[in-house]
C-alpha cells in the first residue's frame, strides 16, 4: 500500500534529504557537466547518493530533476530526453527510497523570467513544466517539490502544471537574498499569500541564506498563513578569501 504523505505531513516533522550537485562533483561529476544526464550514464552513482542520505535517516528523497527541464537541457543538447531523464530520475529515487520513505520529484527554475520582466510567457512556462510533471506521474513519484524560485510568476507557472497534470502533493519554496526579498523584490509574506491562494500542500525557502536567514523568512511567512512551512538551509554560506 502506497504511504499518504498528506497524512504522514499532519502526524510528525519530515526530514529531507540535503544537496545533490556537491555530491556528484565529488563522485566524478565533470565541471560544467549536465547533474541530470547522470542519471541515463550513471544511475548507480545517483543511486549511491540517495541511498546515504535514506540511511542518514531521511523521510523525504529528492529526485535529480531540478534542471530538467527542456529550457536547461537545451544548454547541453538534452532537450529531446526530457521524460526518459525524469522517469529515470524517479525511478532510482525509488530504488534507494525503499518503501518507507516518500520520493519528491524536484522542478527548478529554468533561468528566465516570465513577462513583462523576461521573454517567457506564463503558458509557455506551464508547457515546459507540464513535460516534467507528465514524467513525474509516470514514474511513480509521491510528491513535487519545487525548488530555488526567484520569480514568483515562474513559480506560479510550476504550480499550475502540477494541478493540471496530477494530483500529487506540492512543495513551494522561494529563495530570498540578505534584505529579505527575492531578486525581483518579492518578500515572502507576498510569497506565502500566493502560494497560499494557490493550495500547495507547504510552502517554504531554500538556498540563498544561512539558518537565521531562513528562520527569519519563516516567521514572516508565518504571520499570513497556516500551511507546513518547509526550510532548507545553505549547510555554510560561500565567503571571500585573498579575492578568491
Amino acid at each position: 500500500m502506497k504511504r499518504d504523505f498528506r497524512a504522514a505531513l499532519n502526524e510528525r516533522v519530515l526530514v529531507l534529504d540535503g544537496a545533490m550537485g556537491t555530491m556528484l562533483q565529488d563522485r566524478g561529476l565533470k565541471a560544467g557537466a549536465s547533474p541530470e544526464e547522470m542519471n541515463l550514464i550513471a544511475p548507480d552513482v545517483v543511486e549511491g547518493v540517495h541511498r546515504e542520505y535514506a540511511d542518514a535517516g531521511a523521510d523525504i528523497i529528492v529526485t535529480n530533476t531540478f534542471g530538467c527541464n527542456r529550457v536547461k537541457l537545451s544548454h547541453y543538447g538534452l532537450e529531446e530526453q526530457v521524460r526518459q531523464i525524469n522517469v529515470e530520475g524517479v525511478r532510482i529515487a525509488r530504488n534507494a527510497a525503499g518503501p518507507d520513505r516518500f520520493v519528491a520529484a524536484s522542478i527548478g527554475p529554468t533561468g528566465r523570467f516570465v513577462e513583462p520582466v523576461g521573454d517567457a510567457s506564463f503558458d509557455e512556462m506551464v508547457e515546459v513544466f507540464g513535460e516534467q510533471v507528465a514524467a513525474f506521474v509516470e514514474g511513480g513519484a509521491d510528491l513535487i517539490t519545487l525548488e530555488t524560485f526567484l520569480d514568483i510568476k515562474e513559480l506560479r507557472a510550476a504550480v499550475v502544471a502540477c494541478t493540471e497534470l496530477s494530483s500529487l502533493p506540492i512543495l513551494a519554496l522561494m529563495t530570498f537574498d540578505d534584505g529579505g526579498r527575492t531578486v525581483l523584490g518579492t518578500p515572502p509574506e507576498a510569497a506565502a499569500v500566493t502560494l497560499d491562494a494557490l493550495g500547495v500542500d507547504v510552502i517554504g525557502s531554500n538556498c540563498g541564506l544561512g539558518i537565521d536567514g531562513i528562520f527569519a523568512v519563516l516567521e514572516k511567512m508565518r504571520s499570513v498563513s497556516s500551511r507546513p512551512l518547509i526550510a532548507q538551509a545553505n549547510a555554510g554560506l560561500p565567503e571571500l578569501r585573498d579575492g578568491v
